[in-house]
């Protein structure tokens, strides 16, 4: 073989081995990343929670992340009701909802709460005490009683009414209205299906009164 024949055999040699040492950093590349988007597959989360509105009679188009007014006033005033909802003793009762709706509560409002209950069970406000929370009725859902304050916040305006008990006689009822602050709260969804968390209060609870044809 001439020493021209052996150059160009000796390059084409040389430009295979380049050309096999590209393919196998692209090949290397690839799995790299097809690795990386596994493991990102594999992590995100499993399942979205999607908001629909109650009535959907006349259709909806929303971004899937949107939450309707009227299903974060509804989880509003609902948790809330429960949560202050104390069947037979305050001592028991009030402390055991604090437990059982804490994936509903966020962590700051549970230490309120918390300290909520303390100053009730110092002041001797719970033992033996029932209590009921509800919607008045007539005061449920309207526009202006959520404020939507960003796309995971919200101020929803309660209307409840508030009834105690001890030993069957009632002891405290009141009309307020209560400026409930509302989250968006990721957290497990077999915890807490809402995907919303009640984080306290926008401001302290103002009475009202309930009179025909409008509201003092």
């Amino acid at each position: 073989m001439s020493t021209g024949a052996r150059g160009r055999f000796r390059n084409a040699l040389t430009g295979r081995d380049a050309h096999i040492r590209s393919l196998n950093f692209a090949v290397g590349g690839l799995t790299a990343v097809c690795l990386f988007m596994a493991f990102g597959w594999n992590n995100a989360a499993q399942d979205i929670t999607v908001h629909n509105p109650p009535d959907l009679r006349a259709g909806s188009t929303r971004p899937w992340w949107e939450v309707p007014a009227p299903n974060v006033y509804d989880f509003a005033v609902r948790m809330f009701a429960q949560i202050n909802r104390w069947p037979t003793n305050g001592t028991t009762d009030y402390k055991q909802n604090l437990h059982t709706y804490k994936w509903y509560i966020t962590p700051q409002c549970r230490e309120v709460l918390a300290q909520d209950y303390d100053q009730k069970r110092s002041k001797g406000e719970l033992s033996g005490r029932e209590r009921a929370l509800f919607e008045i009725p007539g005061r449920g859902y309207k526009d202006w009683r959520v404020t939507t304050l960003s796309q995971d916040s919200w101020t929803v305006l309660a209307d409840l009414q508030l009834k105690e008990y001890v030993k069957g006689t009632e002891v405290k009822t009141s009309l307020a209205r209560w400026p409930l602050r509302i989250v968006r709260y990721d957290v497990d969804v077999n915890n807490n299906p809402w995907g919303l968390a009640i984080d306290c209060f926008d401001g302290p609870a103002r009475e009202i009164n309930v009179v025909s044809g409008g509201e003092q």
